[in-house]
């Protein structure tokens, strides 16, 4: 390729990516993601320095007042390919947040309090929307620092709020949304109606300290725990340090993207050595110390042929598509999921429809969007699909509520138990079996089978059945964390499981719990307490059950002590400590105090290495008269009173 050609070949690929950029930002992308960075990397290929690269956005889109960045919002590279991503990471730890698809935006602090928001715009000026932002009600107002912070992020909205926001825009005479990105798009470059972002909400990704600081974060970690001590919603954050942990990691989230409440397309990596950043700097482009991995998206067009519904084991009634079959991604794909209800209702789905669908790895394809629209109206089902029950909509999702007798949600909660619980050799084609035939239809039945009941069953013979009653018997010996865990609570884990069984040891005491006791635990709200509580007591039955038919679970072990020197005593954990604050926490619960998550006027004392700070819990227990201790002072404590 001779000179000239080179230039031209750059020139009108660089045309290209404008106009995409262009169509992108003003809500009306007319390419995919990996079709588009695929072409950023041609251009790269032949001119690294060339201007469109560093372009973001448009002047063309809003007139609003435009504001610099004091800190460029750059671009992150990018890669598709697992080897190349390890091959970035080396030895370094990494820490890993969902790369959610919303709209950058950047907030700075003054004396604790909201002084200006601006969007992303073209990276080194963004436009001033700091009244659109105040309409949000989630965003904390007030943050305990009195320096000029800047903390940036990315501005969604999520199921229920883009229902809410969708009605809203039709009554006022809008264009109706297309999806949630750019409708907050949309909004957040609108000088009317300002009044709409109150459905967005804002979920943090990085904290910047303006001038010299008192917060002296040495971690990309370290930043993420003082912007949730803040109050801020954070992107799923988590430390990871080996190239399996990152392997697994991204396996799992591509299983769960689909249950989000917002979308993602992708995961960004950091190193999390703070100092290591400083010494690699950034590009024009990027930071070099930050990758984001984004998922092979395959897209092809089909037809619906009809839409099934179908129940999960917690009651919700998801819409999956039947298309006609097109082959993606090296397999025949039929089936195509629609997300929800209100999906259903925005998009008026129904049988006949064009639609444009994405299919990433190995997970279940989704719909991108309607290409053509057949005449008529969606329908949705009139009762549970399973058992008939009437649905509950909420605005987002069809429920069945017939909790304790539907089918599905029977056959899901007890292959959920019959997984946590590790009972081997039972197959979700088995357990459908003893359901058909009416030997099991809730958990504590499992325990009732006898081996006459197993041999009834296809393709059972002695020594299987002899296998299953062997494992169903060793399952009665369960740890309290999976016992609970096995009941399937909507809104639990094991990770919470585990917090609560550290402080309330045994089946007696979570079940007596109080809204003011689990929301004391660090971790819990009063809505998630709320929603643990009204799970316990709906599984209250299947909780005597399992107890009747020999069900034990272990109490929660924590470490032994000769006394319970610090009984009736109360003690809150801030800052960063010399040790994990688990074990911590756990060495305190051994010796009978209470690890509380806010402090009052009944807490011993806060702990934490750095008296000044300016934590909220600090803050109340210098109100409260409350004393604040070193770690050293704590143990110095601890041994006068044993």
């Amino acid at each position: 390729m001779n000179k000239q050609t080179s230039n031209q070949a750059i020139s009108a690929l660089a045309a290209t990516i404008m106009e995409h950029k262009r169509a992108y930002y003003s809500g009306k992308p007319n390419i995919s993601d990996q079709d588009y960075d695929q072409l950023e990397q041609e251009l790269k290929a032949l001119d690294p320095t060339h201007p469109v690269l560093a372009f973001v956005g448009t002047d063309e889109v809003s007139q609003l007042e435009k504001v610099k960045h004091n800190t460029p919002m750059l671009s992150l590279q990018k890669t598709y390919d697992m080897e190349e991503l390890l091959k970035w990471v080396e030895d370094h730890p990494v820490m890993a947040a969902l790369k959610i698809d919303g709209n950058s935006v950047s907030l700075l602090y003054k004396n604790g309090s909201i002084h200006l928001a601006k969007t992303r715009g073209n990276g080194t000026e963004g436009e001033n929307v700091t009244q659109k932002i105040m309409w949000c009600d989630t965003l904390p107002e007030k943050i305990d620092s009195l320096e000029n912070i800047e903390i940036r992020g990315e501005m969604v909205c999520k199921g229920k709020p883009f229902q809410a926001l969708c009605k809203e825009m039709k009554v006022l005479g809008l264009d109706a949304p297309t999806n949630p990105r750019n409708t907050v798009a949309g909004v957040l470059g609108r000088k009317q109606h300002i009044q709409l972002a109150r459905h967005f909400e804002f979920i943090a990704f990085d904290l910047i300290m303006q001038n010299e600081s008192q917060l002296t974060p040495k971690t990309e970690w370290d930043k993420q725990k003082i912007l949730k001590s803040w109050g801020f919603e954070l992107a799923d954050p988590k430390v990871l340090t080996t190239a399996k942990d990152i392997t697994s990691f991204l396996n799992d989230i591509e299983k769960q993207k689909s249950n989000l409440d917002y979308e993602i397309d992708g995961i960004v990596f950091s190193y999390n050595d703070l100092k290591l950043q400083a010494s690699l700097g950034n590009t024009s482009h990027h930071p070099r110390y930050k990758n984001a991995f984004k998922w092979q998206g395959d897209t092809a067009t089909s037809t619906i042929e009809n839409i099934h519904w179908a129940t999960s084991r917690l009651g919700i009634v998801t819409p999956v598509a039947v298309i006609q079959p097109v082959y993606l991604s090296g397999a025949t794909i039929t089936n195509v999921t629609l997300h929800n209800a209100a999906n259903v209702m925005q998009l008026n789905l129904k049988a006949g429809d064009e639609i444009k669908i994405v299919r990433s790895g190995e997970v279940i394809p989704k719909l991108l969007e309607v290409i053509q629209s057949k005449s008529g109206e969606y329908e949705l089902p009139n009762g549970c699909p399973e058992c008939g029950f009437a649905l509950h909509f909420d605005d987002v999702r069809m429920v069945c509520e017939n909790t304790e007798q539907c089918p599905a949600q029977q056959s899901g909660q007890i292959l959920n138990w019959i997984k946590v619980s590790g009972i081997e050799d039972l197959s979700d084609k088995r357990l459908g079996a003893m359901m058909e035939s009416g030997l099991v239809k809730s958990i504590p039945d499992l325990y009732k089978l006898t081996k006459a009941d197993l041999l009834t069953l296809p393709k059972t013979k002695e020594k299987l059945a002899d296998k299953i009653l062997k494992h169903i018997s060793d399952s009665k010996k369960i740890s309290l964390v999976d016992f609970l865990n096995g009941l399937g609570i909507a809104g639990t884990g094991k990770s919470s499981w585990q917090k609560i069984c550290i402080q309330y040891p045994t089946l007696s005491l979570v079940t007596n719990l109080n809204e003011t006791q689990l929301a004391d635990i660090e971790g819990f709200a009063e809505k998630s307490a709320t929603a643990v509580l009204e799970g316990l007591q709906i599984k209250a039955s299947t909780i005597k059950e399992l107890m009747d038919v020999g069900v034990s679970p272990r109490e929660t072990p924590i470490p032994e002590a000769s006394t319970q020197s610090l009984s009736g005593e109360s003690f809150v954990l801030t800052g960063k400590l010399t040790k994990p604050r688990e074990e911590i926490a756990t060495h305190l619960i051994s010796l009978g105090a209470k690890v509380a998550s806010s402090t009052s006027s009944k807490t011993t004392a806060v702990v934490c290495e750095d008296p000044e700070g300016k934590s909220s819990k600090l803050q109340k227990a210098r109100k409260l008269n409350v004393p604040i201790w070193s770690e050293g002072e704590l143990y110095e404590y601890i041994e006068s009173k044993s």
